[in-house]
């Protein structure tokens, strides 16, 4: 299996969300029916997402673009680097 590309933006920031049996299920139906149409967005975070973008665009009438001007500019290199450390693999013992 090959690995899914990368669809998370870099600027991400990780949260957390509380859902109900109610809306696993959902997301669950919402996730296999695209699943079925050969859609790649598939994933809690995609549904979630795309669910708050439809949210603000039908309900409370602001676009992505109204929502970005009202948004500081994000210098280039902000994000910190990651502090993992990969670590040599040890020598065989015999």
């Amino acid at each position: 299996m090959s690995p899914r590309e990368k669809h998370i933006p870099d600027n991400a920031h990780r949260t957390s969300v509380c859902l109900t049996a109610e809306d696993r299920g959902a997301i669950h139906w919402i996730s296999e029916v695209r699943r079925a149409k050969g859609d790649k967005r598939t994933t809690t975070n995609d549904i979630l997402v795309d669910s708050l973008w439809y949210f603000l665009d039908k309900t409370e009438g602001k676009s992505k673009d109204q929502i970005r001007a009202t948004l500081p500019p994000v210098p280039p290199n902000s994000r910190p680097q990651s502090k993992v450390t990969e670590m040599p693999k040890p020598k065989k013992k015999r």
